[in-house]
């Protein structure tokens, strides 16, 4: 302990030793009070930065030399951010954001301010195009999973998108500016052929592309063209072994050996020609398949995909599939674990935050939203697999927010048009989205971005 007294005429305590070395002519970039430490000398004695053996560590803290551009600073962690041996980085109010561990994938949240020209036209009153459009291409699909949403958005055998109105439709996005596009909806995109010509085609016209699948009939034939020409594929996997998949996903056990040889495949090609698309896996969480959660994490290091990822499970607005999202509370110190099995080449994932929401609070638990208008259906448009488009899935099939079917009109002329934009007025202008929204719904994130850019609070300069 160090008795100096500061430019004011007070006594200045410090726990700097008298021994430790002191810098000269310091300055002020790293002034913490009138005598200096010379942490680079601290920095040379211990080049691994772990520690420091000779600044004073008062009892709950731990102290860790951090060099950020040139020169050498300190960190003091509390014990108390420890769990299980690993520090938790502080928060992005208590900390600098480079201390923050850095997202590889962003699962749960929103990519929107990335794309301020479109916030902009929204701003203005203009008839802009979607970022992004979510889209089935059948209305079938050859498994039946026990926590399938599309279940509720009346699935019809042998219908799909047909190939000259999907096609059609992918020039159409192209001149509207349209930037990605998800083969994600109420069937399985895979039983309609026309989706690998699609992938090809986007990415001639300069839109990204993606496919969630189950992977059981993905033609291997044309394995080639989706790596190269889609940005992700996800498989709808939530088992790791045979048994689970067959329970979860009422498909044979038999028909997992065969995905697995499947997504084996993939990668193997992928790696040997060098192509950028993402390949991962995702589980639905339901109780069925906590059982399955580290064997899923296991097999997906194994395969060598690039992620596994662990969502909540969507019900309806009406609770169809019967969802007590406070069960989830039983399995997160699994979820905790298998987090660590990721890697700077694998990354193992849960959705935090819709996985806690329906438990947190009553804001959430009983479908309050923290805004009160849903703006992001123009940003984030939703097409069934039969061809017909919406604002949003859970309206599918309800004639009030029907715009158009893909199959009758051109995609360009919708947007452009006034039905279009009528129905994303009725729905900020009536919807409910406290009593007519299901729980952690597809514009969720968006919405509360675009709120705060609704209602701003005054003196927005003094930032």
């Amino acid at each position: 302990m160090t008795d100096k007294t500061n430019r004011f005429g007070e006594t200045a305590k410090t726990d700097i030793p008298n021994d430790v070395p002191l810098a000269n002519q310091p300055g002020h970039k790293l002034r913490t009070s009138n005598v200096i430490v010379d942490r680079s000398a601290l920095a040379k004695q211990n080049k691994e930065l772990e520690d420091s053996r000779k600044l004073a560590v008062p009892e709950g803290q731990e102290v860790q030399f951090v060099e950020e551009a040139g020169q050498v600073g300190i960190i003091r962690w509390d014990k108390s951010w420890k769990k299980d041996g690993e520090a938790d980085a502080p928060n992005t109010f208590t900390g600098p954001s480079f201390r923050n561990k850095k997202e590889k994938f962003r699962f749960d949240g929103h990519k929107l301010m990335y794309h301020l020209d479109r916030i902009a036209a929204w701003e203005r009153g203009e008839r802009f195009a979607p970022v992004h459009v979510d889209m089935g291409l059948t209305k079938f699909c050859n498994t039946a999973c026990l926590y399938c949403y599309a279940v509720v958005q009346n699935m019809t055998k042998g219908t799909m998108i047909q190939r000259d109105a999907l096609l059609r439709y992918i020039e159409d996005c192209g001149k509207l500016g349209v930037r990605s596009i998800g083969f994600i909806g109420d069937g399985e995109p895979t039983l309609n052929p026309a989706v690998y010509d699609a992938a090809v085609l986007a990415r001639k016209l300069g839109i990204d592309t993606s496919m969630a699948t189950n992977g059981l009939l993905l033609d291997m034939d044309r394995a080639h063209d989706i790596l190269r020409d889609m940005s992700w594929i996800r498989f709808n996997l939530s088992a790791g072994e045979r048994d689970g998949f067959q329970r979860v996903h009422q498909s044979k056990a038999d028909n997992f050996d065969e995905l697995v040889e499947k997504i084996r495949a993939l990668v193997k090609i992928k790696k040997e020609n060098g192509y950028k698309c993402t390949l991962g896996l995702q589980m639905v969480l339901i109780p069925e398949c906590y059982d399955q959660v580290v064997k899923e994490a296991e097999l997906g290091k194994e395969l060598g995909v690039d992620y596994f990822v662990i969502k909540h499970c969507s019900d309806s607005e009406y609770k169809e599939i019967g969802i007590d999202y406070k069960d989830y509370l039983r399995i997160e110190d699994v979820l905790k674990e298998v987090e660590k099995l990721s890697t700077d080449d694998y990354v193992v994932q849960v959705k935090w935050d819709k996985i806690r929401a329906g438990t947190e609070s009553a804001l959430y638990k009983d479908g309050f939203r923290k805004y009160d208008v849903c703006y992001g259906t123009p940003f984030v448009l939703q097409i069934s697999g039969n061809g017909k488009v919406y604002p949003c899935g859970p309206f599918f099939n309800k004639d009030r927010f029907y715009i158009g079917d893909l199959h009758e009109q051109s995609f360009f002329d919708m947007v452009m048009g006034d039905r279009y934009w009528a129905v994303h007025r009725d729905v900020s202008e009536s919807v409910d989205v406290h009593k007519d929204c299901a729980i952690g719904c597809r514009q969720d994130y968006v919405n509360k971005f675009l709120w705060d850019m609704k209602n701003p609070p005054e003196h927005i300069n003094f930032i």
